[in-house]
């Protein structure tokens, strides 16, 4: 069986007719209707009856007709993907978390070239993770370390707080570089859920609790509603990074936190680039790009 006794057979299956699928072929009836008889002879099974006003596909043919139209449409789908140079882009699925500094991210991407074709899924870190066992991503970057794939640091950023502007709190921070543990006793801190960004309000707890610093915990999802979120829970404070700032409180003043968490480390949110075992040299190229760059 050829591609060419499938394009035969489903322009008679069209046409109804030897003859007028010859014409639109531009060959002679006797040699389609060989074409069709090798092709019925391949298959073990009559394709069309014949009638006085032409043919018509048999049960046989019907299957076969149906399959046909799909395989050609397959076959032309890669002849157009060769033509357009599809074939010779590489694509690559990052995984990135909410509050990533798109500059610093940009640094990485920007000079890879139209060979190399990104796609970014912004994700939490457990959600990231599923993903690349799934092979669904090439690359994660994590908020925390991974212990089933290759981990390396590759990011930091300060943690801090928003304040509302004109409030109690921001006339007290007004003119500082930072606020520190002390200023959250007592207050209302709003911080992503634990399924989102967990590491950040764990890392800000702990340290507080080491200070003996008391305030309640209101867990929510982060997104464009944060600001909206934070009036409706009467939070005081909302704990994010700089770049979470800038978007989802805009409106609000974002202020880096002084101190140091349980172990004695800066309050920084660390983000690692994490993959699968043998990774393809692009990505492989990529990675070493995140950490070189770090």
């Amino acid at each position: 069986m050829h591609l060419n006794q499938l394009e035969f057979f489903i322009a008679v299956a069209q046409h109804g007719q030897i003859n007028r699928a010859a014409e639109e072929l531009l060959i002679s009836q006797p040699a389609l209707s060989r074409q069709i008889s090798a092709l019925e002879k391949s298959v073990g099974a009559p394709l069309f009856e014949r009638h006085s006003r032409g043919v018509s596909l048999t049960k046989a043919g019907e299957i076969l007709h149906e399959e046909a139209l799909r395989t050609l449409s397959r076959m032309q789908s890669v002849v157009d993907e060769i033509q357009s140079g599809e074939h010779l882009i590489t694509s690559i699925n990052i995984g990135v978390p909410p509050g990533i500094p798109i500059d610093w991210l940009r640094c990485q991407l920007i000079d890879l070239g139209p060979e190399t074709r990104i796609s970014l899924i912004e994700s939490p870190t457990d959600d990231q993770l599923k993903l690349l066992k799934q092979r669904e991503l090439d690359i994660a970057l994590c908020r925390r370390q991974s212990e089933a794939f290759a981990t390396t640091l590759v990011h930091e950023q300060e943690l801090g707080i928003v304040v509302r502007k004109n409030s109690e709190l921001h006339q007290k921070v007004a003119g500082k570089d930072n606020a520190t543990l002390f200023d959250l006793e007592g207050l209302r801190v709003l911080a992503h859920s634990r399924g989102e960004v967990r590491i950040q309000e764990e890392i800000l707890k702990n340290a507080m609790l080491a200070a003996g610093v008391n305030a309640t915990w209101i867990f929510r999802k982060f997104g464009q509603y944060s600001s909206l979120i934070a009036d409706l829970v009467q939070a005081d404070v909302a704990l994010t990074t700089e770049e979470s700032a800038r978007t989802n409180f805009p409106s609000w003043q974002w202020v880096p936190i002084e101190g140091e968490d349980a172990s004695g480390n800066d309050l920084v949110v660390r983000t690692w680039i994490t993959w699968n075992p043998q990774p393809t040299p692009a990505v492989k190229a990529l990675i070493q790009k995140f950490i070189d760059g770090n």
